[in-house]
């Protein structure tokens, strides 16, 4: 598959800010609730090739756990994190290109998508750890909330807006 040489400029761009922001977002307190590395995987799903985004989804939470400890390899939430990364950077364009969804929809799906993997990721972990696995599942999914609601609000807003912003640069550098 031919890569549009931009994208790579893109994939670079977002995998940076999915490290930078989790640290903003840890230092102002926010922490884990609103989901700070997620919002530019999502963007590399809908904005550049999956096969360069997908890199992006693996190793954001990879790089970051190796960097800054967070997320954790024990428990295993940096593997969970690498799951969730694929979904949200795997998923977006394939789907569009095949149900010709809009991408408020197309995000709704990945972010159901998503609660389920984390839900069955984290009870298949608390049950290797034998611990309760349908609290520590339900409430996994839960404390998400808050950044799920967050990128519905501005990620489909957002995203066309740097769609049009990339057209003129792919065009460029063609």
């Amino acid at each position: 598959m031919k890569h549009p040489s931009f994208d790579y400029v893109l994939a670079g761009l977002f995998l940076a800010a999915a490290l930078a922001l989790p640290i903003l977002f840890h230092a102002l307190g926010a922490g884990s609730t609103f989901m700070p590395m997620f919002y530019p995987l999502a963007l590399a799903g809908f904005l550049t090739v999956p096969p360069l985004a997908m890199i992006v989804g693996i190793s954001a939470p990879l790089v970051s756990a190796l960097l800054t400890g967070m997320p954790p390899f024990y428990p295993p939430i940096a593997f969970i994190m690498m799951g969730e990364g694929l979904l949200f950077t795997g998923l977006p364009r394939p789907l569009q290109k095949l149900l010709r969804m809009p991408d408020w929809l197309t995000l709704f799906i990945i972010l159901l998508l998503d609660r389920a993997l984390l839900l069955f990721m984290t009870q298949a972990m608390a049950k290797f750890m034998q611990l309760p696995t349908a609290m520590l599942g339900w409430a996994t999914v839960i404390h998400g909330l808050p950044g799920l609601a967050m990128m519905l609000a501005i990620l489909p807003w957002l995203i066309p807006k740097l769609r049009k912003m990339k057209e003129p640069m792919v065009k460029d550098h063609a």
